[in-house]
């Protein structure tokens, strides 16, 4: 079954909804990712994440949003923002468009971590379920995905370290450049905040790094984080059904 909306026409459309009420919507930026990632990593990943557990949830896929708010890393070629105001307010939008669709459950799949892009997710997701009911699960994946690249990568890599260098390199090797990453590497501490960032790796702790991992260990990373956040959205779905029942 097709599960990408936008390639299914209006007939095909109408009958998967009949099927289901809930929909994947990747979400990400487009940012500097060190000298190694694209600049599309955010959305990217998020993207790969929901076509492979779409089928497990019964969901469609909506088009990801690759534009947010992006302030530390403006100062890099290629990094681009919206303001808070305008993702919400388009975000919103979306959820609201989705949901008079009848696609009233949004699992958002994000993939970028500024405050005040999650804020603004958060902002309309609250908003549009106050207003039309709407359900929404936020999973930000490489927070999700923090216990797990322990187990297997040996570290949590923070903005452009080991999580999202390993999720690149099993969606597209090809776009995981070999290159010299330590000068990119700018370590951040509490209470000192640099505007901008000082490098295009932001790491948050001292046990953090950045490596590019070998393909298995990336492959066995990704496929865990699929499995454990399909295990996640089922137990949150049992809740809300159990809530449009009548507890």
């Amino acid at each position: 079954m097709e599960r990408r909306l936008w390639r299914l026409n209006w007939r095909e459309f109408a009958e998967a909804v009949e099927e289901t009420d809930t929909v994947i919507l990747p979400v990400g930026v487009i940012e500097a990712h060190g000298p190694h990632l694209p600049l599309g990593t955010d959305f990217m990943i998020p993207e790969w994440i929901a076509e492979r557990i779409a089928d497990e949830l019964n969901a469609l896929i909506a088009p990801p949003i690759s534009y947010g708010v992006v302030s530390s890393l403006l100062a890099y070629p290629g990094s681009m923002t919206i303001s808070k105001d305008s993702l919400e307010s388009y975000f919103g939008d979306v959820l609201t468009a989705l949901t008079q669709n009848g696609l009233d459950r949004v699992i958002v799949l994000n993939g970028h971590g500024s405050k005040d892009h999650v804020d603004a997710l958060k902002s309309a997701c609250k908003r549009i379920w106050i207003r039309y009911g709407t359900r929404c699960l936020i999973i930000h994946w490489w927070i999700y995905g923090e216990e797990i690249s322990k187990e297997i990568l040996g570290s949590v890599g923070g903005h452009a370290g080991t999580e999202e260098t390993a999720a690149m390199m099993v969606i597209d090797d090809s776009l995981v450049r070999s290159q010299d990453l330590r000068e990119q590497i700018y370590l951040c501490r509490k209470g000192v905040e640099p505007i901008p960032a000082p490098g295009s790796i932001l790491l948050y702790g001292e046990n953090d790094s950045v490596e590019i991992p070998p393909r298995e260990s990336a492959e066995r990373f990704m496929m865990e984080v699929v499995s454990r956040i399909i295990e996640e959205v089922k137990r949150v779905m049992k809740g809300w059904d159990l809530q449009e029942i009548g507890f």
